[in-house]
């Protein structure tokens, strides 16, 4: 018996041993893949859909200095320009190879730390599909070959989850408020780039204070992990003022709800009918981008029915295909769809393009989109089951997808949105695929109390 026993301790050794080298070697092997498409794109990556604009932003800052008058400064938020502005100093003829090598490099470690993090977990078992399908999936991986914060972000959120969740399997020393300044670094470079990420940072850090039972230690995490985002929003607005631009992070959201409001359109990016009316008041002449905010909300306000249509829209929007009969967003430069055999099938001829656009293909995109978000709900009740740390894990993973998501509902319906979070809903996608399978072969969902 204890000889049996011992084998299958070594066996399980060397199982865990292959389950190591793979969470290191597929997230290597991945980044050695983008280098050979790097050599293949010209200048080494591609814009994205706000490509021009950063990149303006950053001639800008190139021109006149870190407080330049550029609009686009002012009317997107400065830090992701800010940011390549700082890879300038390495290139500033190959900016594009250096972007995508050092986003690249950024998603790869922190898929990497991720999956590190939850090996001695419960979820060991499901991580090497997790570290696969982050590596692999082509729109979030590629896009860190693009011009565009949604790659970084989407990195953040992993480092972020993996902090947290590494603090929770540890005592509260010095080390422990270590990570808390980790996770409050981390928010701030993700809200420097897209300052929505504030309201991130709060729910989360109350997740994870309400997870220690110690009043005192849930004050300092708060605190602490706020303060310290805190430091981007500050030094947006710092810029902003000296630059002219008043006492804002940036003044496109009034722009952005506009468009998915109206009594004619949508809810998407491509905006139909008459703006959302909204005159100056008096004594003023303008209008500001936050009177257009308000104008907005007003209208929502006073008509509830064609409001809810457009926030259901919205919603489905967020989870719409990259490509297909419906779409909806601002992803026409996915480097996927450079290479995605349904867009050369319905370039193909024109019974490839009534098989892609017509009935058949819209039934198979809604029963993608569907899928996904069901896989997203399924994976997150089954991991919350699992108590403890778990449902911790489970509230990490899900509620900054949901955030996101909601906020689309409240601006535009864009899929675009979905890429910052995208890192956390594909690791809940395959744990609802296992929670599934797990139903089929135990005809349950219950899962084993941990020994």
């Amino acid at each position: 018996m204890a000889s049996k026993s011992k084998k299958v301790k070594a066996a399980q050794g060397k199982k865990d041993q292959r389950l190591g080298y793979w969470i290191i070697a597929i997230p290597v092997i991945t980044f050695l893949i983008k280098l050979i498409i790097m050599s293949n794109a010209t200048g080494g990556g591609w814009l994205g859909a706000d490509g021009e604009n950063y990149l303006g932003g950053v001639d800008g800052i190139l021109k006149d200095g870190l407080y330049s008058k550029e609009h686009l400064l002012g009317y997107w938020p400065a830090g992701y320009p800010i940011l390549i502005w700082l890879m300038t100093k390495i290139s500033i003829a190959h900016i594009l190879w250096v972007i995508s090598i050092v986003q690249s490099a950024f998603y790869g470690y922190a898929s990497y730390y991720f999956t590190r993090q939850l090996r001695d977990t419960r979820v060991k078992p499901y991580l090497f599909l997790i570290a696969l399908v982050l590596a692999i999936n082509p729109t979030l991986s590629l896009s860190s070959l693009a011009v565009g914060y949604e790659s970084p972000i989407a990195a953040c959120m992993l480092m972020i989850t993996g902090l947290i969740i590494k603090s929770q399997q540890n005592t509260v020393d010095r080390r422990f408020w270590i990570r808390v300044a980790a996770v409050g670094g981390f928010f701030a470079l993700a809200s420097f780039m897209q300052p929505r990420w504030v309201l991130t940072t709060l729910v989360v850090a109350i997740i994870w204070a309400l997870a220690h039972k110690n009043r005192k230690h849930q004050a300092l995490i708060l605190v602490g992990v706020m303060a310290i985002m805190a430091l981007a929003p500050v030094a947006l607005i710092a810029r902003n003022q000296k630059a002219g631009n008043g006492s804002v992070i940036s003044t496109n959201l009034g722009v952005t709800m506009r468009l998915g409001a109206g009594d004619a359109t949508d809810g998407g990016y491509a905006h139909k009918g008459p703006d959302v009316p909204c005159d100056p008041v008096p004594p003023a002449t303008t209008v500001t981008d936050n009177d257009v905010v308000k104008c907005v909300i007003k209208w929502y306000v006073g008509h509830p029915v064609k409001s809810v249509k457009l926030f259901i829209n919205k919603g489905f929007f967020y989870w719409s295909p990259w490509s297909g009969p419906i779409v909806n967003g601002t992803m026409a430069r996915n480097p996927w769809l450079k290479i995605n055999p349904l867009i050369n099938i319905a370039r193909g001829s024109q019974q490839g393009h009534d098989l892609v656009f017509g009935g058949f293909g819209k039934i198979i995109s809604w029963l993608w989109m569907l899928t996904c978000i069901s896989l997203f709900f399924i994976g997150f009740f089954w991991l919350r089951s699992f108590k403890g740390i778990y449902g911790t894990l489970a509230w990490l993973t899900f509620t900054p997808v949901v955030i996101s998501w909601v906020v689309g509902m409240g601006t535009i319906g864009d899929h675009r949105f979905r890429l910052p979070t995208m890192s956390l809903s594909l690791a809940l996608q395959v744990l609802g695929y296992f929670a599934l399978r797990h139903r089929v072969k135990t005809g349950s969902f219950k899962v084993e109390a941990q020994a």
